[in-house]
């Protein structure tokens, strides 16, 4: 017994939670939890009360004492079931909640009026009773009467004539903080959104260590915060959202974008699978940490450090109640800020910057089910699928949000884009230069301008020169990762001992799975080969047909597409020529290839088509990578921004490596509409354009 009050309940925080979900489930209106010196054990005394319907006698000693037997249980294929009062989908369903009394104190007296009774009942436990492992639950003592009613009467100071009074003595001590963190937690336990209807929990703090009461709602400083976005997930993961942008003091970035597309990431939901957990609700608010911007939004740091901070992150709630522990300090259970450092800190958002809130019925959600030690929901598949939407809902955030951040900072000039402050600084030179030149010695004005035209040549072919190599290890990082000369050599020395078993024994039952074997490293062989020979890439450039670079990039993907079931048609309609860096142009082709099987997974296995065509575009030669998959909601400007991405995992770079791989070679990086080139799918498709031919 002592061993389940002590586990099941987290801390003394978590069993008063406990204790008002069981008041809500008993169709109480209020409840009141009253503090009284509870920083002196000695005469501490906590006061839970509600005016739900109360116990009878019988429930209390045949129902309260014996754990794990309740009322409101459900077999796992069963609908949640209902309070009979209100109608309220229970919160409790383990029969083990009522353990949090003894997380509190030794000593726990309950008093309890069922509604329309004439008598009202008490039992007393004293849990030190417990601590003698020799003997049997059954005997121990627990006193109890049934008496006429002394608490809950008419005319009473709150008013309740039935409901239930625990009141829990010889208290384990409490701190300050821990009165803070109760107060805190007792302010968020219902939706401030979505919220409960006819339910209110009041706490009363008498103690000389009391913190100062606060009626300060977080959300009445969320106003003017700059990112917000709301969205609605249906059961078969298409979410309908809306995300804003709002700056008073730059109102020509305003904007507000409204979208409803499927959110299911391949990764999460292979061969177009649907969810398994119901419709979730999903609020978030986010802003920036930058210096007097704390004051600016929410009218004073002191605010913001009281009342905003201490409620940052994504907290979880079930029918308006908070499911603990999601959403706590030290609850990241999106792994947000683990994934900011791995993968952008520029795109992805901590949960320092942000207030989500998450909202889920039991109704329409009954896979989502409170592990027994009431720390959060249990892992299966329902939870896997509904943190996967919940990432995917926020991937989507953080990819608008990062638009509206880069237009943010290049107004405010914390922009680094060095090359277009350089150019922006050459153009105002040359602006001055025209001005003046009147008043300038034709000499001096000719000198001036021929450093300040050698400068912007010499600029360009530096950073050309230093990208070029970054560009193509960035990309085999990328798509890769692997050490290709090891690979080879291991692949080699496996291919050689396969075939020497072989030959040793040529009629053995194993020669057809050697065989299969060494088939699969013949393929494992030519895609590291493929690999190896871009990573040694020069800068050498020539003319060479499009064809090669495609057939070159198709060898290193068949196997991939052949996976994950990609059917793919290679149309040559005109033998377009290009001058360039060859290798480079398949790095790119590979990368948008890999995204083009990426969202393809979006598709049914049998549906998925890829399609590339070499053929021109006013009369510029242009490679065009077309699938049938979801498609492209954004501008060629935004998919091409370093660390932008809609994957909930992806880096956001192998786009922004296309495009500088097409400007290098005097192009660009298109989206293709339907009729600029003929025979396009229906979904995405990439173009890399050359310059026109002469």
């Amino acid at each position: 017994m002592l061993v389940l009050g002590e586990q099941l309940i987290t801390d003394e925080v978590a069993a008063v939670y406990e204790l008002i979900k069981n008041s809500y489930d008993a169709d109480a209106t209020q409840v009141k939890i009253r503090l009284e010196q509870v920083t002196d054990p000695s005469k501490g005394r906590i006061e839970i009360k509600d005016n739900g319907s109360g116990m009878s006698l019988k429930t209390l000693l045949t129902g309260w004492l014996e754990l794990a037997t309740s009322q409101k249980a459900r077999g796992p294929d069963e609908p949640p079931r209902l309070s009979p009062k209100r109608n309220r989908v229970y919160l409790g369903e383990k029969g083990i909640g009522r353990l949090a009394v003894h997380k509190l104190g030794n000593r726990t007296e309950i008093i309890t009026r069922l509604e329309g009774s004439a008598q009202e009942s008490r039992m007393v436990i004293d849990w030190t009773e417990f601590e003698d492992d020799q003997r049997f639950l059954e005997s121990i003592p627990i006193s109890w009467e049934e008496r006429l009613p002394q608490v809950f009467v008419k005319g009473s100071e709150d008013g309740f004539e039935s409901g239930t009074l625990i009141i829990v003595l010889n208290l384990r001590p409490w701190t300050r903080d821990k009165m803070v963190k109760l107060s805190r937690g007792i302010d968020a336990i219902i939706s401030p959104l979505f919220g409960l209807k006819d339910f209110e929990p009041q706490l009363i703090i008498n103690d000389r260590e009391a913190p100062e009461e606060s009626k300060k709602n977080v959300f009445d400083y969320l106003d003017s915060v700059p990112y917000k976005f709301e969205a609605t997930i249906d059961a078969t993961g298409k979410a309908s959202y809306v995300y804003t942008f709002r700056r008073l003091d730059f109102p020509e970035l305003n904007r507000t974008v409204s979208r409803t597309k499927d959110i299911r990431h391949p990764d999460d939901f292979p061969k177009n699978r649907k969810p398994v957990c119901g419709p979730v609700r999903f609020r978030l608010f986010s802003w920036e940490l930058l210096r007097g911007e704390k004051k600016e939004l929410f009218g004073d740091t002191a605010i913001y450090d009281e009342v905003v901070r201490p409620n940052t992150g994504v907290k979880v709630f079930r029918d308006g109640f908070r499911v603990l522990p999601y959403g706590d300090r030290d609850n990241d259970w999106l792994g947000m800020d683990k994934r900011r450092i791995a993968e952008s800190f520029e795109e992805r958002v901590s949960r320092s910057v942000v207030i989500g809130l998450v909202d889920i019925s039991a109704k329409s959600n009954p896979h989502l089910i409170d592990k027994s030690d009431r720390e959060g929901l249990i892992d299966n598949e329902a939870f896997t699928d509904f943190r996967a939407l919940i990432l995917s809902a926020l991937a989507e955030f953080e990819a608008d949000r990062l638009i509206d951040r880069r237009k943010l900072k290049d107004l405010q000039g914390r922009s680094l884009a060095s090359r277009s402050r350089f150019v922006a600084n050459m153009t105002k030179l040359n602006d001055i230069l025209e001005r003046e030149r009147s008043s300038l010695k034709p000499e001096v004005r000719f000198e001036i301008t021929r450093l300040v035209t050698e400068s912007k040549a010499i600029f360009e072919n530096s950073l050309s020169e230093a990208e070029s190599p970054l560009l193509v290890a960035a990309s085999i990082g990328l798509t890769y990762m692997i050490p290709t000369h090891e690979a080879r050599r291991n692949i080699q020395e496996s291919m050689k001992i396969l075939r020497n078993l072989i030959q040793a024994q040529p009629d053995s039952e194993v020669a057809p799975q050697l065989k299969s074997s060494i088939s699969l490293l013949r393929q494992a062989q030519e895609v590291v080969g493929g690999i190896a020979d871009i990573m040694q890439v020069g800068t050498t450039t020539k003319e060479f047909q499009l064809k090669k670079p495609v057939d070159d990039a198709m060898a290193l993907m068949k196997y991939k597409m052949g996976r994950t079931g990609v059917q793919y048609t290679i149309e040559d309609r005109k033998p377009e020529a290009a001058f360039g860096t060859e290798k480079q142009i398949v790095i790119a082709l590979v990368n948008i290839i890999d995204n083009s099987v990426y969202w393809l997974g979006k598709k049914d296995f049998k549906e998925r088509q890829l399609k590339i065509i070499i053929d021109e575009y006013h009369n510029r030669p242009t490679i065009v990578v077309s699938d049938n998959g979801p498609g492209i909601d954004d501008d060629i400007d935004v998919i091409t921004m370093p660390f932008f991405t809609r994957k909930p995992n992806g880096m956001g770079l192998g786009l922004f490596i296309c495009d500088r791989i097409a400007k290098q070679h005097k192009g660009e990086l298109r989206l293709m509409n339907k009729g600029d080139v003929p025979g396009l799918l229906p979904g995405a498709s990439l173009g890399i354009l050359f310059p026109e031919t002469k």
